[in-house]
């Protein structure tokens, strides 16, 4: 049977290490290694100098990547580095010590002064060639550019990266001091310059990112337009506050090899010949790739799975009829030993270091272990699905510190819907939140509305700077400068002439129809704005005509302006996830579902029926029609706690900085009250009159109580008829029957009560 990646790997690891002791031991002057041995050291010694000493360094390295110690890092990327160490330090020891062995080699090795064996005869002839064509400093550059090259092939690291970056930091903290009177817009608490000095010299020190050796390669986007150095713009969680991943369990490989003589004994028990030609195993599934013998049908096999769950004794077996790409068909069959994927692995792994995505999140590991790492940029949006306990809720949370770690709350803000009012509720206290979770479905619809707003001032922004989309406005940002172009919606700028207090740019904003010029203001990047709804279902029952359109009109158009929506729903039927949201949702993750028409509703295919749960999902990225088989990331209440306790400690520090030097904490403006304004301007233009001042009953408050009590209901929908208003309109209105008392509370898609009668309404209207 042919070796699958995993123990290839490991076999090369095993040698590599072999082979590095060896030579180890043949370089050190004892005699543990035979005549061969003394042979092989002496030569190295001569022919590498130095460099020989790299060469047990580079059979442990590979030994210890091979079995997972340094992180994701590859093979040949260990390999490539300390291959060419062997060479790039004796040459940079010939040129330092100016050794010409070319011209000035002693004919016996006893002779060879210190400085000849450091170097030896290749290192001292490549050296002392390129010395002869381009001079002794022409050598020094040669192997600067040979030494850079090899950390950034290998590590995709070099010093000129942090250099370049603390030099762009202390720019902006210079021009920060240069412009006291300016705000940095979209923070959470948006206060004078001077406040926020107060606020980087007591918060705590930033935390260095915990990893192993791969936790050199960094790759995370920076706002070059942002305007402040300060410490506090590049504050992440540590991530020792994730749980760290477990001990690897043995997968059971004998059992595994049981497992698959019994598969191809139970083929041949229905007539269908074949062979194993490969196995790759998961964290929890592994794939025997089964090669049907010529005549055979690839539907034949596949019309056996539960024949073959049954010999096999395993929960479910899911095949793929054939593999994409190869001339086998899949039989994923569940571990004897399962073993957990935690979230911090994957962020301590390579691929997280080095993914160049925008907003990327660690989903999980496929079935060779590979860490997946989606860019929720690119998908643009995001449709989770499955049924209850099945993973959803842990996916989500793993997608919000995903984020949550890659970016501060000046860079990415967050709206979070939960109607079922429990799983989202732990992050009320972090920053990114643009608003408090919401749990009402009323305001969800409400939420959606201020979205579709803030997306088209991000348009008007972009047509007036000229830029196509929110990178290229950042970058147009960062090239200006602050303090130049128009202003950012709905994220708190200067009010000119306010002194320096901030105010939400729709907070300044006159009752009346929504502008359409920007204002000119100081201008700063746009963040990133990532909605998500925990149960979408709740929402299509009681306001689907209010949050269905929405929800197509930001899937269609907010993708360039930086706005992206993540659902997730344990009912996937075409009730909830309707034709009009699927189409624009070309990105999905289906955990287990209960029938196979639901898993066709998400996927438009089969397979996510006979998935394990606990996490394991089918996920289907973008232009892609075959979905991946993925194992998400575990991330417990614990954790969850832990991140936000840290944030409200960092707040809680930064308030008592702000006490102290007499300054108040200054919030956003709700959006409720934005869209609230927005809807009393839009039906003030409709009825062709004056907007009703916030506080203030409508003229047709007592007209839609009469209305109301004579028909022993109240609704939008009967205010609409009768009274001949838009809905904004009469939903202000049953708002304010409900305040007064007239009205119950809202009773789902039912109408509100009724609670006084037609003697008792001169009271409540006086």
């Amino acid at each position: 049977m042919p070796l699958s990646p995993r123990h290839r790997r490991e076999l090369i690891a095993i040698v590599a290490l072999l082979v590095g002791v060896f030579v180890g031991l043949t370089l050190l002057p004892l005699d543990l290694t035979g005549p061969a041995g003394r042979a092989l050291g002496r030569f190295l010694w001569q022919y590498l100098g130095a460099g020989a000493a790299v060469i047990p360094i580079l059979g442990i390295a590979l030994g210890l990547a091979g079995f997972g110690r340094l992180g994701a890092t590859e093979l040949w990327r260990v390999a490539v580095l300390f291959g060419g160490l062997i060479l790039l330090v004796p040459y940079a020891l010939a040129i330092v010590l100016g050794v010409r062995l070319a011209t000035d080699v002693p004919p016996d090795y006893a002779q060879w002064t210190a400085a000849h064996r450091l170097v030896g005869v290749a290192p001292a002839l490549l050296a002392a060639g390129v010395a002869s064509v381009i001079g002794t400093a022409g050598a020094v550059i040669v192997l600067l550019l040979a030494l850079s090259g090899l950390t950034i092939v290998t590590l995709d690291w070099h010093p000129f990266r942090k250099l370049a970056g603390a030099a762009a930091g202390a720019a902006g903290a210079a021009g920060a001091a240069e412009s006291p009177g300016k705000t940095v817009p979209f923070a959470p608490p948006t206060v004078l310059e001077e406040e926020e000095e107060e606020d980087t010299e007591a918060a705590p020190p930033a935390p260095t990112r915990g990893g192993r050796w791969s936790g050199l390669l960094r790759a995370r986007p920076r706002w070059s337009g942002d305007g402040k150095g300060g410490e506090e713009v590049d504050q992440l969680p540590p991530v020792d506050l994730l749980a760290p991943p477990p001990a690897q369990a043995d997968a059971g490989e004998e059992e595994l090899d049981r497992l698959g003589q019994v598969l191809i004994d139970t083929l041949a028990t229905f007539h269908v010949e074949g062979k194993i030609v490969g196995r790759t195993t998961g964290p929890v599934v592994t794939q025997f790739e089964v090669a049907p013998a010529p005549g055979v049908k690839v539907g034949r096999i596949a019309a056996l799975a539960d024949d073959l769950a049954l010999a096999m004794r395993a929960q479910s077996i899911r095949i793929v009829a054939p593999i994409p790409g190869k001339a086998a068909v899949g039989v994923e069959v569940p571990n004897p030993t399962a073993r957990i994927v935690t979230l911090r692995e994957l962020i301590e792994t390579g691929e997280w270091d080095r993914t160049r995505g925008t907003l990327p999140i660690a989903l999980g590991r496929d079935l060779e272990g590979k860490p997946i790492i989606a860019d929720l940029a690119k998908m643009p949006h995001f449709l989770i699905a499955g049924a209850t306990g099945s993973g959803k809720s842990v996916c989500i949370n793993t997608i919000i510190t995903s984020l949550v770690y890659r970016y501060t709350p000046r860079e990415l803000r967050m709206l979070m819907i939960d109607p079922k009012m429990v799983e989202l509720s732990a992050y009320n206290a972090l920053p990114h939140l643009r608003h408090a979770v919401v749990t009402d479905n009323r305001e969800a619809a409400q939420v959606f509305k201020w979205t579709i707003h803030e997306m088209e001032n991000r348009y008007e922004l972009f047509h007036a700077s000229g830029a196509r989309n929110i990178h290229d406005y950042n970058r147009r940002v960062g090239d200006r400068g602050p303090g130049s172009g128009v202003q950012q919606p709905g994220f708190g700028v200067r009010e000119p002439g306010s002194g320096g207090s901030t105010v939400s740019a729709s907070a300044s904003r006159t009752p009346g129809p929504a502008p359409r010029t920007p204002v000119p203001d100081s201008r700063s990047p746009l963040p990133y704005v990532v909605i998500i709804v925990d149960e979408l279902a709740d929402l299509m029952m009681t306001v689907q005509a209010e949050v269905e359109k929405p929800l197509a009109i930001l899937a269609q158009k907010a993708r360039a302006t930086g706005i992206h929506l993540v659902l997730a729903t344990q009912r996937p039927s075409v009730n909830v996830i309707t034709g009009l949201i699927k189409a624009n949702f070309p990105s999905r993750v289906a955990f287990r579902v209960a029938a196979k028409v639901d898993s066709r509703t998400v996927l438009d295919q089969n397979g996510a029926e006979a998935l394990l749960g606990n996490g394991d999902m089918l996920f289907l990225p973008p232009g892609r029609s075959e979905p991946i088989r993925v194992q998400g990331a575990f991330i417990g209440t614990e954790e969850t706690e832990a991140i936000t306790e840290w944030y409200q400690a960092r707040q809680a520090a930064r308030d008592a900085a702000r006490r102290a030097q007499g300054l108040l904490r200054e919030e956003e403006e709700d959006i409720l009250a934005v869209v609230r304004e927005i809807e009393a301007a839009e039906a003030a233009a409709e009825a062709g009159g004056v907007a009703t001042p916030p506080g203030q009953r409508d003229a047709l408050f007592r007209e839609a109580a009469e209305t109301c009590i004579q028909h022993q209901l109240g609704s939008t929908s009967l205010l609409q008829r009768k009274l001949r208003i838009g809905y904004g309109r009469a939903a202000r209105i049953i708002d304010q029957l409900h305040e007064a008392g007239i009205l119950g509370p809202p009773d789902g898609s039912r109408p509100r009560e009724v609670l006084i009668g037609m003697g008792q309404l001169d009271e409540y209207c006086s």
